[in-house]
């Protein structure tokens, strides 16, 4: 890459590269034996700190792309793609349960490993470029756009629709990244073009018939089985797009004789000319197709500016995905996840949406899985509005100059101990020091739903200040031979509820300083969970300790 970088570099110019962000988590998620122990989150963001830095020191312009907002045509895959990952999940949960050593199960479950997409890469991005964040339209072809657009030299990614999108970037590979060296795999889009004898035009039809997000593949699957041999059949589908007239005068036509054709001896779908149409449309990159302003309505317009998307999300009525990690739904004993996280969610809409009741918006669209015999589905969630106190409209609760945030530090705190439990006794929550102040929440709803023992909040607690206070050298700890199944599930789990609650802080327009990245570190965790479940350790934080124990009040026998 950096050779290319170099190559491409004329005057004060700076060559662009467009990053696919999402693309990026597998590269720093590299270690499977640390993300089976739930990652050591500071040592592999530094590793992409680093990595950034490096490569914007090559002289390039760094633009990342990420998603904003679930597009309605995307909801199918998602949800496909969430059952899948929970199956592989709970094969992982079943050998960890069983005393497999740490080496044989990432040996045998390599390639469906989920990433750690908790690791706040887009903050740590935002340090070494641009960041987009795509609300409009599905965020690759928001990304090909603004590669065609700027001039870009290349986009790093590793979606194969941008084999398909028009522009003359290169395409380096996310999945063969070499962070040390800045080497990748390099893809020429031209020889795709040469060997198919298809233009860019052609691409997107050929993109369609073999199977996206929007024709699905079950769909076309008999058409292509129709072209004989496996390993011929998207030549022959190259040959069958090529002699198809797309010019705007016969398109309809060709598109009926098209799906004619894909559904031979099968009744058509009401959808399919929509389908097709759609897949299309998405894989152009010009101007028209892409710069949609998503909303004129100036509240909105202020929330994406503040870069407050999920905000933005509730608003609108768009949905808001909550993933699972390692929560294995066949047990009880953690509860349900989704009993856990619907009175976060249920609160803190309830005041984002406070002021904008007489709209008729009084509930959160949900995506997400709350059993296990169950799909990911869209579930309705219904707001809970304060009573004990009106909260500052969203533009105050946003705003940046300095009396505004001051005047509002108390109330914003107080909304976020309410989010968390009636239970919460304010004055000591609002003493502690604000690195803390997300996980004790975290910590607090866990212990008061009866998810943790007490040694295990305080264990995580202990790492938390230990990382605020760069206490430890993560880089020293060992390898565990073996996963405790318990303390497996209770890392993943304490990192999805940091995150509700982190979203929390965030809408609420507190500062960076409240929210820090997950204070988490799998290997730290595992090490010593053995001799907290003893009683072995001993408090080596002081006195301060007690006073930040605010769940020891509402703690039970796990």
């Amino acid at each position: 890459m950096d050779q290319e970088i170099q190559n491409a570099k004329t005057g004060t110019q700076k060559p662009l590269i467009v990053i696919d962000l999402m693309a990026l988590f597998g590269l720093f998620c590299d270690d499977k034996y640390s993300l089976l122990c739930g990652s050591q989150i500071g040592l592999v963001e530094r590793r992409a700190d680093d990595f950034f830095k490096r490569l914007a020191e090559t002289g390039a312009e760094l633009v990342f792309f990420y998603d904003g907002t679930l597009q309605e045509f995307k909801q199918e895959t998602w949800t496909a793609r969430q059952n899948e990952k929970y199956k592989n999940m709970i094969a992982i949960v079943d050998d960890i349960n069983q005393g497999t050593p740490l080496t044989q199960i990432v040996n045998r479950h390599w390639r469906t490993i989920p990433n750690n997409t908790g690791l706040k890469l887009k903050r740590v991005a935002k340090q070494h470029g641009q960041m987009i964040i795509s609300v409009a339209v599905e965020c690759d072809q928001a990304l090909a756009a603004y590669a065609v657009k700027h001039k870009a030299l290349a986009i790093i990614s590793h979606d194969t629709d941008f084999f398909i999108f028009e522009g003359n970037w290169q395409l380096w590979s996310a999945n063969h990244m070499n962070i040390e060296t800045l080497e990748t795999i390099g893809y020429n889009r031209k020889a795709l073009l040469k060997t198919l004898g298809l233009n860019w035009n052609q691409m997107a039809v050929f993109a369609t018939l073999g199977g996206n997000d929007f024709f699905k593949y079950d769909e076309v699957e008999p058409f292509l089985d129709s072209f004989g041999q496996h390993n011929l059949k998207f030549y022959k589908l190259a040959d069958y797009v090529r002699n198809l007239a797309l010019d705007k005068r016969s398109i309809k036509k060709t598109i009926d004789r098209v799906l004619s054709r894909v559904y031979r001896d099968r009744p058509v779908p009401r959808e399919a000319r929509e389908w097709f149409q759609q897949s299309l449309t998405f894989y152009k990159t010009d101007c028209k197709a892409v710069n949609k302003n998503p909303s004129a309505d100036p509240l909105q317009k202020f929330l994406l500016d503040a870069n407050q998307h999920f905000v933005y999300n509730i608003l609108t009525g768009h949905p808001f995905n909550c993933t699972l990690y390692f929560f294995d739904y066949r047990s009880t004993v953690f509860g349900n996840y989704f009993d856990i996280i619907s009175p976060i969610i249920s609160r803190i809409a309830g005041i984002i949406l406070y002021h904008h009741r007489q709209e008729g918006i009084e509930h959160v669209n949900v995506m997400t899985k709350r059993c296990h015999t169950e799909s990911h589905a869209m579930l309705t969630v219904p707001a809970e509005f304060p009573e004990h106190a009106v909260p500052p409209p969203i533009q105050d609760l946003h705003a940046s100059d300095a009396d505004t945030c001051e005047r509002l530090l108390m109330p914003k705190l107080a909304l976020l101990a309410w989010v968390c439990s009636d239970n919460l006794p304010f004055e000591p929550f609002a003493a502690l020091p604000p690195s803390l102040m997300v996980t004790v929440l975290t910590l607090f709803r866990l212990i008061e739903y009866g998810a943790l023992a007490l040694f295990e909040a305080d264990l995580l607690l202990w790492i938390a200040y230990d990382l605020s206070i760069d206490g430890f050298d993560p880089s020293t700890e060992r390898r565990p031979y073996r996963l405790d199944p318990r303390a497996f599930r209770v890392g993943f789990l304490f990192q999805k509820i940091y995150a509700h609650f982190a979203r929390v802080a965030k809408s609420l327009g507190l500062p960076r300083m409240y929210k820090p990245s997950t204070p988490y570190d799998g290997l730290r965790f595992h090490n010593q969970y053995g001799a907290w479940r003893d009683g072995h350790i001993q408090n080596q934080m002081g006195t301060s300790f007690s006073d930040w124990r605010l769940y020891s009040s509402v703690a039970k026998t796990v």
